[in-house]
């Protein structure tokens, strides 16, 4: 059983105290976003695979909290893509099909790749900066680091260029659209290793922003994606018996 901490305030507090506690109360997280950050990390690595069923009592009995910060969790994963709800029926890990895959990395591609020729004219030397240092630090994750943690870093990288667009709507949309797709990275990652591929990649496409290369830019996004795309592809149909995907 996965045990959260209340957040009851302090004990005995005196009014003294209370703008004391609010900044310590304020530096915590909510039970409900506690609860909806190990829920997204359990259906992102699988642990929930795609099709299950979650129940708001077994899960409110899990992190020993009520069925409110349950139900606020889940309806925030709603949003991400990643959990369906049906009316009166309860909630399903939302599936995954191939149909899916090709889907969600047609819409990447047009989002990446307006978003670097956006940011091409207008790009900073502070904004290459970022880029490099997320890449180095992609760099130093290797094989025994969390899976997650690549996963992560890489979806920083890839926001970090469509940011420098400067357009917050494009930024919003590749965002949800990276969340909703942190569970094709990861089984993707781990069939198959795709760090010196990505690494490789993320340094080039650094190279050609740098360079206000537009074209080149678009072109090395594009490959770049369908190349994880058709690894992925072919690694989930090597894999037959593998229960995560709906074929």
């Amino acid at each position: 059983m996965t045990h959260l901490e209340p957040e009851n305030g302090l004990p005995n507090e005196s009014p003294e105290d209370h703008s004391t506690a609010m900044g310590r109360r304020s530096k915590k997280k909510s039970l409900t976003e506690r609860v909806y950050d190990q829920l997204r990390h359990d259906i992102v690595t699988c642990v929930y695979q795609p099709g299950t069923e979650l129940s708001e009592a077994i899960l409110a009995q899990r992190f020993e909290v009520s069925k409110t910060p349950v139900r606020e969790a889940l309806a925030m994963l709603r949003l991400d893509g990643l959990v369906i709800t049906y009316p009166r029926l309860g909630y399903q890990v939302t599936p995954i099909t191939f149909a899916d895959i090709n889907e969600a990395f047609d819409l990447r591609i047009l989002l990446e790749v307006g978003g670097a020729k956006l940011a091409c004219p207008q790009i900073t030397a502070a904004d290459i900066e970022h880029l490099k240092e997320l890449a180095s630090h992609e760099d130093l994750l290797d094989q025994n680091s969390p899976l997650t943690e690549f996963i992560v870093a890489n979806r920083k990288f890839h926001m970090a260029i469509v940011e420098a667009s400067r357009n917050t709507r494009l930024v919003n949309y590749l965002n949800k659209l990276l969340i909703e797709m942190d569970r094709f990275f990861y089984l993707g990652a781990s069939l198959r290793d795709v760090r010196t591929e990505t690494n490789d990649y993320h340094r080039q496409i650094i190279r050609a922003l740098e360079q206000r290369d537009a074209q080149l830019s678009s072109a090395l996004l594009t490959r770049h994606n369908e190349d994880t795309r058709q690894g992925l592809i072919t690694a989930l149909t090597r894999n037959p018996a593998l229960s995560k995907v709906t074929f």
